[in-house]
């Protein structure tokens, strides 16, 4: 049962776009963006710092200022 998606925009009257929302188009859209993943392997960051290069962020020396806990700030008043 294949459902006609363009002649039921076209009865509606509908001029929207049509959206690709599939997960092959979420993964090749994922890929081309150019942003530090959050999560990788050891093995995994080693090749991402070798075709990429090494961030701001992640280099020593250069990380903010951790805030302090709550619990602690009350444990030391």
């Amino acid at each position: 049962m294949a459902i006609d998606h363009d002649t039921i925009q076209a009865m509606l009257g509908e001029k929207e776009e049509r959206s690709n929302t599939s997960l092959r188009s979420h993964a090749l859209h994922r890929a081309l963006e150019q942003h530090v993943p959050k999560t990788l392997t050891p093995y995994e960051w080693e090749q991402w710092y070798l075709e990429h290069g090494v961030p701001d962020s992640h280099r020593r020396g250069e990380t903010p200022a951790r805030k302090r806990s709550w619990w602690r700030f009350w444990g030391n008043s």
